[in-house]
């Protein structure tokens, strides 16, 4: 069971708030231009998926290795080198994501206790907040895996 949530997490949040974002843009759409009337919710539960998916593709990006780095001089070091050099990016990335949870998790706590509503919704405004801190929390999650496996590829001593 936790094979196929660790696989399969982010795709599975990414592609259910991408789909719910579409589906209420689309019926605003229709509700706007076909019935002339409009929704007075479902713009800002469209951008409050949008903010959520924004954060958890960060963890995806992670993930699959497709977040943005240099690697036109990592490309000219010993394969052995270059394994210890990602494991410092990873950790740096680490202590990165950390203090973006750290920071989010203050700011959340902030808004929760101010009472903060959406206009909307009436939704809480601290479930906004949170989501750079549950994405980053994923991303030092998806971060520790990557490191775990450079440190086994190190001690194997297997090519890139």
């Amino acid at each position: 069971m936790f094979k196929i949530i660790d696989k399969n997490l982010e795709e599975v949040l990414l592609v259910f708030l991408l789909s719910l974002m579409s589906v209420l843009i689309g019926v605003q759409i229709v509700m706007r231009y076909v019935v002339g009337e409009s929704l007075t919710w479902s713009e800002e539960l469209a951008r409050y998926c949008f903010i959520w998916a924004t954060y958890i593709g960060v963890s995806y990006a992670v993930k699959v290795g497709a977040h943005i780095r240099v690697d036109a001089v990592t490309g000219m070091l010993p394969v052995s080198t270059r394994r210890y050099v990602n494991l410092f990016s990873y950790f740096m990335f680490v202590v990165f994501a950390a203090l973006v949870m750290k920071e989010g998790y203050a700011l959340t706590a902030k808004i929760f206790s101010f009472g903060q509503e959406s206009s909307s919704l009436g939704l809480p405004m601290g479930y906004v907040y949170m989501a750079p801190t549950v994405g980053f929390g994923l991303v030092v999650l998806r971060l520790l895996q990557k490191m775990v496996e450079e440190v086994r590829l190190i001690r194997k001593g297997e090519p890139t």
